[in-house]
């Protein structure tokens, strides 16, 4: 089954957080219930890549009702502007890493023209100093998020490796540095941003090795409720339908 399996970041969290939510979700393909939360995200993500692909104008506001419109308002002012020039905007990719499919969209490789990290001196034949200013340029994977709170730093590292990965082995793109965009859905929202160093050898393989570890799980039909009692079950989408959630309620409730 391993290799009929096609892995995203999305389901790897999925199977990590409780496995037999990945079986609703990747077997069964339930939908679940939806959050408010997660439409909002959907929605601004949407209105993201509009703005970024240039099908509506940058002074444009999509909704007009709380809480899509501060949001909106929040990326339009203050993170499209950090953008220079996206390369690649909802780009797909798959790729294949120890034989085990992985899949997924990349927001955003935004190619970046930096400052100059300095200049250096040289002297023409007359002993003249002559300065030769120059600017780097930078490719940056970037990843958008809408949160209740600002999350832990590394709270989506997985996602950031795998992303990483699909661009310069699936879409053949070099990356220099890494941005998740946080827009924080507090009362007054606000825009935090996490730059993330780029993978070395040793963590690329610690992630490939825990991608193989949810590949032989699901390849075993290891579909256990490992995320019975925790965090898990209070934002799942599949609680309704979960038996064993339900009899936890039930023996917990007394």
């Amino acid at each position: 089954m391993t290799g009929a399996v096609v892995f995203s970041a999305s389901s790897v969290n999925a199977y990590l957080d409780c496995h037999l939510r990945w079986y609703f979700g990747y077997v069964l393909n339930e939908q679940g219930e939806s959050s408010e939360a997660q439409a909002v995200g959907i929605a601004v993500h949407d209105a993201a890549e509009m703005w970024l692909k240039g099908t509506i104008a940058r002074d444009s506001i999509i909704h007009v009702g709380d809480p899509l419109r501060s949001l909106e308002r929040l990326f339009r002012d203050e993170i499209l502007p950090t953008y220079r020039d996206p390369i690649l905007v909802e780009a797909s990719f798959q790729i294949e890493v120890n034989g085990i499919g992985f899949s997924g969209i990349i927001d955003a490789l935004d190619r970046q023209d930096m400052p100059p990290p300095g200049s250096f001196v040289d002297w023409d034949s007359e002993g003249r100093d002559m300065i030769d200013a120059y600017a780097v340029y930078a490719n940056i994977l970037r990843d958008l998020k809408t949160t209740g709170k600002r999350p832990a730093a590394g709270k989506y590292r997985f996602n950031m490796i795998g992303y990483y990965l699909g661009v310069t082995e699936g879409l053949d793109h070099e990356v220099d540095g890494m941005q998740l965009d946080y827009l924080i859905r507090t009362q007054k929202p606000y825009y935090w941003q996490e730059v993330q160093l780029l993978p070395d050898e040793d963590e690329i393989a610690a992630w490939a090795a825990q991608l193989e570890a949810v590949a032989n799980g699901v390849s075993r039909a290891d579909y256990e409720p490992t995320g019975l009692g925790t965090y898990v079950c209070s934002y799942c989408s599949f609680q309704g339908i979960c038996g064993p959630y339900q009899r936890y309620k039930e023996v917990t409730n007394g």
